[in-house]
């Protein structure tokens, strides 16, 4: 049976509930259910036409999902209003008065339900909201604030059960104006409201379903390619017991913008806290998480300045990485968050995608809303079959929305759609998909330029073009003589591999996992694997893959590739174990197709295979 696989994204969550639901169930049960279900069906429809979808429903509570934190956050107004609408008719007999509350934040699907601190920290600005209003986050605030005429209150950084967050009220005609308790000072309060959301998707594990948490760890992480992030509670080396709350909320600000990066994985605030409880050693917190960069810090106030020291462990290597100190006054609060954030991530040698700079992305999108959504497709696009191609396209056409259909930015994402759509079968006129897929990466490359560029017309002369071979060998050596991209230098071991030199196509595999060690889902780990096949290297698979065979993310390919391996070295119970499992995981002729370089050698690995196993 294959293994359970979790899915990831970016996405905006919004909840809601009825204020005084019970109450109004004891009163009058029946008409209370009616009136409810009434509204429901409004707000569904209204989720609807403002392009979300509900994912979970339960008692008096509504969870539903939007690609677009605009559209929630109009959602929710729009649903208020005519909430009050109803409301203030005199032959109302039942006034429900809803809370709602919207976060962007990292999610876990599993099924059709959501899951993670997205949902949490909905759920908890849910409960922060005034009856009949909305509460949103900082990550929503930032993207809705600038493209609406909607108005908003700035609450500060509240904490809600376990959960600190900076909140702000949705200002609607129906409301007053409040005031909330804030509880930190405002010094305290700039850092906890300037550490925003960095970048896009990762994790933190909660279920919502209205529990209490427990100071046990949310999770404990399986092995992964992925960095696996501990932040430790930063120490407070004040005289001032006020820094403990200080403290805290920079800790779990920035747990929340580093969990926001689907580059890396981030153990959950509950995780941090239940380390500090128990005294926990850097080596346990490797053993018992699977932390493998650990982050600490210490907060010193002295007047209206602080100082935070910050540093990075390597808890493989027991070493630390990086280190820097920052004194700053509250008006260089935002500076602060850039430098900490982002020097963190540099350190780790994330990259937003392949060979990418997450500067530069984000320079080519503008928003951080238009990162998501990239972002989103791009993890679409690697599934790999019709369902997530048609996701693919659906993120595509609303970055389109946001910045025109003619943008350069979107040249690249195109002709990868369209790549694919040829691929999966989909295409209903190939030679014209094929057409405009040229247009699209020729476009892209005379506007852009760099490896990636070239590395992609590469791949399409390849798979595609009409001079084949020599053309794509050309376009792929000039990729990696810019270099700089790890997709370039994978692009061209792939061409390599098929049209040039094994040697060569090994070498470019190698510097593309020099640039991009993190190599999300073994892409680039699963190519070389390929590529030692050919040039009969099996020790070379062996060694590479063996360590691997038990983490979470490792796949079919490269399981069958390291049976192939087992087999030809005389370990044929071992061969048989690891293929078994590749096809327990979904194996199929498709998977070699796009790791060795012609159906004549695909035929030839399962005809080898078939000594062990063979693909129904």
């Amino acid at each position: 049976m294959a293994e359970d696989r979790l899915e990831r994204k970016v996405t905006v969550i919004l909840a809601t509930d009825v204020a005084g639901y019970s109450k109004h169930v004891e009163q009058d049960e029946s008409l209370t259910i009616k009136t409810f279900n009434a509204h429901e069906a409004m707000l569904r429809q209204l989720i609807t036409d403002f392009r979300g979808r509900v994912f979970n429903t339960g008692g008096d509570s509504v969870l539903a999902e939007f690609a677009s934190a605009v559209d929630a956050v109009e959602c929710a107004a729009a649903f208020q209003g005519r909430m009050a609408d109803i409301n203030k008719q005199p032959d109302t007999k039942c006034r429900l008065e809803f809370r709602v509350g919207i976060n962007m934040g990292d999610v876990i699907q599993k099924d059709d339900n959501l899951l993670g601190d997205g949902v949490n920290i909905a759920a908890r600005l849910e409960a922060l909201s005034q009856p009949n209003g909305v509460c949103v986050s900082k990550s929503v605030y930032d993207l809705v604030a600038p493209k609406t005429e909607l108005a908003f209150n700035d609450l500060g950084i509240q904490k809600v059960k376990e959960n600190s967050f900076h909140a702000f009220d949705l200002v609607l005609s129906h409301l007053e104006k409040r005031t909330v308790r804030r509880p930190f000072k405002a010094a305290q309060l700039a850092i906890g409201a300037a550490l925003i959301l960095l970048f896009a998707s990762a994790a933190g594990f909660y279920l919502y379903d209205g529990a209490a948490e427990t100071d046990a760890p949310a999770f404990t992480t399986a092995n992964s390619s992925q960095p696996t992030i501990l932040v430790y509670p930063f120490e407070n080396l004040s005289d001032k017991t006020d820094s403990n709350s200080f403290g805290a909320a920079f800790t779990d600000s920035l747990i929340q913008s580093l969990s926001q990066y689907s580059g890396i994985i981030v153990l959950s605030g509950s995780t941090s806290k239940h380390a500090k409880q128990n005294e926990y050693t850097d080596a346990q917190m490797r053993d018992n998480y699977g932390a493998t960069v650990l982050v600490k810090g210490s907060i010193q106030s002295f007047g209206s300045n602080s100082k935070i020291g910050v540093r990075v462990v390597d808890l493989k290597q027991n070493a630390v990485g990086w280190s820097d100190n920052y004194q700053f006054s509250e008006s260089e609060i935002f500076d602060i968050q850039d430098q900490v954030g982002t020097e963190i991530l540099n350190y780790l040698h994330i990259n937003v995608v392949t060979g990418s700079t997450t500067k530069d992305w984000i320079k080519k999108f503008g928003t951080l809303e238009n990162l998501t959504l990239i972002l989103n497709a791009r993890n679409e696009w690697r599934k790999y079959n019709p369902d997530s191609h048609a996701a693919y396209w659906k993120y595509i056409e609303r970055v389109e929305e946001n910045i025109g259909k003619d943008s350069p930015a979107l040249f690249s994402q195109k002709a990868w759609g369209l790549h694919q759509r040829i691929g999966l079968g989909l295409s209903t006129d190939i030679e014209a998909d094929k057409a405009r897929m040229f247009e699209y990466a020729d476009a892209n490359l005379e506007t852009y330029g760099n490896a990636s560029s070239y590395g992609l017309r590469a791949l399409l002369e390849l798979r595609h073009g009409s001079v084949g071979c020599s053309k794509a060998t050309e376009l792929a050596r000039k990729a990696t003589q810019i270099g700089g991209a790890g997709d370039a230098f994978t692009i061209a071991g792939t061409v390599e591999r098929k049209c040039g030199d094994i040697n060569v196509s090994i070498e470019n595999f190698k510097n593309a996992l020099r640039i991009t060690p993190n190599d999300n889902g073994y892409f680039i780990r699963k190519q070389l694997a390929g590529s030692y096949l050919l040039s009969a290297d099996y020790e070379e698979i062996q060694e590479m893959v063996n360590p691997l065979v038990n983490n979470r993310d490792i796949g079919p390919a490269m399981l069958a590739l390291l049976a192939y391996a087992d087999l030809k070295t005389g370990s044929k119970r071992t061969a048989k174990a690891h293929f078994q499992k590749a096809k327990d995981l979904g194996l199929k002729v498709g998977n070699m197709n796009r790791v060795l370089a012609t159906p004549a050698q695909v035929d030839d690995f399962f005809a080898v295979m078939s000594d062990v196993g063979v693909i129904e």
